[in-house]
Formats: C-alpha cells, structure tokens, sequence
C-alpha cells in the first residue's frame, strides 16, 4: 500500500486523499488561470506557489504524524540524511536556520539502515534520473521521506518505509511556457519546482523540530556565519543532531508546520502586493537590453540558485551566467565583462552588493538586485538600479523556537528564486 499524506489505517499515514488525479490538476490550473488572467505574468507565477502553500496547509496533521515516527528513529540514535535532487540538498545542507546534524547521502560512508531517516526531494520531470534514486535507498531500509510533485507518477507501489508527501499547485501554476527538449516533460513552463519542493521540505523539517520537542529534545540549528562573529557558535553545532543540555517546552502537533507555512504566504503575499511594479520594470529593462543586442547577464548567489541553470524550464534569455563570488570579487568581473546598455541581475543574499551595483552603473549598465538588505543611500539614488525587495528577515531563518537562541527554517531560497522567476515570466510573457 502506498504510503502518502492522507487517510489513515492502523494509526499510520497510507493511502493518500492528498493525490490528486491528472484531471483534477488541469482543472485546478485551468481555473487559477482565469482567476489571476488580468494580474499578469509575475503575479500568476507567485500565485502558483501560494497554491503550494494552500494544498500543504490542510493536511499537516498527517505530516505531524510522518515528523513523529522519523523523530522517534533520530531520538533512538537514528542518523538524517539529505538525498534527491542536487538543488534540494544545497537548500537544505549547511543553511542558516538548517539542521546542523543533518547530512549528505553518500558523503558519509556509513550506510543507512532501518533506525535512519532520509529526506528525499525529487523534481519531476526531472533531466535524467537521480543517482542514487530514491528506490536505491529504500532498499537500505531507513525511513524514507519522499517529497515529489503530485503529478509525478511512482511505477510501483513504495515499501512500507517510504512515506510519500505530493506537492501540488506550483506545477500546474500557469506561466509562460518556454520550450523544453524534454520528451516525458508535461508543457514547460518558466521553473516552479524547486521553490514548491523546498516549501514542503522545510514544512516537514519545522514539524520534525516539533515532534523532536514533544519529546524535549532540541534539534540543533545553524545560525547564519554571517551573524556569527568568528564562528563560534558554528563551530559548537557543526555536525551536532541535539542540543544536548537543553529541554524545551513541547509544542502542540502541527504548529510548527503551521507556522512556518504562514510565514511562507506572507513573504510570497509580500512580494505579489509590494513589488509587482519593480518586477515589471526589471522585466523592460531585459527586453530592452536583448533587443538592443546587449547581454543580459545573471549572477545566481547561494545555496539553491546556482542548481537552477540549466534544469529543464531555465530561461534561455540571458547571455551570461555567473555564480562565483559576490563583494569585490563580483566587481572585478562586473568592470571586465560589462558595457553600458547591459543588464546585470543579481540572485545575492544578506548583503546589498552595493559595490557590485556601483561598478556596473558606473559603465553605464543597469542592475536588478535581490538581496534581504536594500541598497544605501546614494546607491538608491542611481537611476540603473532597480532594488526587488525577495521579503525574507535579515536572519534567513523565521521560526521562532522558544528558549532557544536562533531561529530555524530559511525563506531565502523560496522568496529569491521566487522573485527572480516571476522576472523571468514576464519577460517572457513580454508583460
């Protein structure tokens, strides 16, 4: 029986309500279409991932209950790992607001086994398949967490140690289709897997805080190294799965989850209201720039940003794709490499780069930044540069864990990639 969010039998999470038929998906889509046709590109694409939100939000109790038996294996002496598809496990690996005790699935040579758990992000379609797939581990026999687009169709029934948690919504979002020389592929549309697997990726990881919680335990998570005057506290809880003199408080099943999803649709409700205008602009100045015969160039910053190009659905507008380093490094290239009538858009992170946006301006090209931080003063000033506010804290991390000195569960991820594909599908849409 395969085992999925939704009904239950003998106390355990099996058969899933949650799955959802390939008609009910196109209906679904068909009718966020009509209901968003007027808003446009970007807000259709943000509107697709807040589905993702709304079709995680009713079914948390049954996450609650797949988060308690993989807390029950990690507070028995149980490892977690991290598996799947490269983009998922750079977001979910060494983050600000990650699990410190969390590793990567073939780094370590130990081999799982049944007291494991493994959390598995898979994309579909995706490029070809992922090395080790997810099969290959359930045969070792951890508990396998499998988080996977619901249209993806799995060829045989799981094993009873594989838990499956569909995502729906963002893949049926409609945005504008870009071409795809994938042959399995349904329609291509601009990319929406990754912010909607990360979504329930880290709803699963708030909730496994919680379960480990209601059994005292604090799960050890990282604060940002760029918050941590000499990494002094990265160095306690590297590698470090529990905190081990703290004893917090219990917290009522699926509240976690809860929180952190509306912290989700905030940031995304954020991002829809706050900065459609700049997105459209920055979308003008990309077509501006490639009918001008000028390079569009593209700097992905960061865990998950840089596993992005070239996935199935990656716009293939831009003539340059960086993802080396940011600050002075960045500017080196910017000044080699730039010329007035460019566009240089920047995926970054906690920092505003305002160095980076001052060497390009001063070429006489444009820049677009997407970074927690707002540009300064006199870089606000510059009528080539254009400041898309991604609504994710200075700290990354948004969950607030009582008695414990950080916060866990990142936005960055989501929201920066959310703003920067909402550019993209209006530029394609040529919105």
């Amino acid at each position: 029986m395969r085992r999925q969010l939704g009904s239950r039998s003998s106390g355990l999470v099996r058969q899933s309500a949650f799955r959802m038929p390939r008609s009910a998906i196109f209906l679904l889509g068909c009718l966020l279409g009509d209901a968003t046709a007027l808003a446009g590109a970007a807000e259709d694409y943000i509107d697709a991932q807040l589905s993702v939100v709304r079709g995680l939000e009713p079914r948390l109790d049954e996450m609650a209950e797949i988060a308690d038996l993989a807390a029950a294996r990690l507070l028995t002496g149980g490892h977690l790992y991290l598996a799947g598809e490269p983009g998922m496990k750079a977001e979910l690996n060494g983050r600000a607001g990650g699990l410190c005790g969390a590793k990567l699935y073939g780094l370590d040579p130990r081999r799982a086994t049944a007291d494991d758990v493994i959390l598995f992000g898979r994309y579909w379609p995706t490029r070809k398949p992922t090395a080790p797939d997810w099969a290959d581990l359930a045969a070792t026999g951890a508990m396998l967490v499998l988080v996977t687009p619901g249209q993806a169709v799995l060829r045989a029934v799981p094993p009873k140690n594989v838990w499956v948690i569909p995502v729906v919504g963002a893949p049926a979002g409609h945005v504008p289709r870009v071409e795809s020389s994938e042959p399995t592929a349904l329609p291509a549309k601009t990319r929406a897997y990754a912010q909607a697997i990360a979504i329930a990726e880290w709803t699963f990881v708030a909730e496994l805080i919680g379960a480990c919680r209601r059994h005292r335990k604090q799960l050890a998570v990282y604060l940002s190294i760029h918050l941590d005057d000499g990494q002094e506290r990265f160095k306690r809880t590297q590698g470090l799965l529990f905190e081990p003199d703290l004893k917090p408080e219990p917290v009522p099943r699926g509240q976690y989850a809860r929180e952190f999803l509306g912290h989700v649709r905030a940031a995304l409700e954020a991002v829809k209201r706050d900065e459609a205008p700049k997105i459209r602009q920055a979308a003008g100045w990309i077509r501006e720039a490639r009918a001008a015969g000028r390079k569009v160039v593209r700097h992905l910053y960061g865990h998950l940003p840089p596993t992005e190009a070239g996935l199935p659905g990656d716009p293939t507008f831009f003539t340059d794709t960086v993802t080396g380093p940011v600050g002075e490094q960045g500017a080196e290239w910017i000044r080699k490499n730039l010329r007035k009538g460019d566009v240089y858009l920047l995926v970054g992170y906690q920092q505003s780069e305002d160095a980076m946006a001052a060497a390009a301006n001063a070429l006489g090209a444009r820049t677009i930044f997407i970074t927690s931080l707002p540009p300064g003063p006199e870089q606000a000033k510059s009528p080539l540069h254009l400041y898309v506010n991604p609504h994710w804290p200075l700290t990354d991390a948004c969950l607030d864990l009582p008695g414990y000195d950080v916060k866990a569960c990142p936005l960055s991820g989501i929201m920066g990639l959310t703003s920067y594909y909402a550019i993209c599908a209006q530029v394609l849409a040529g919105q």
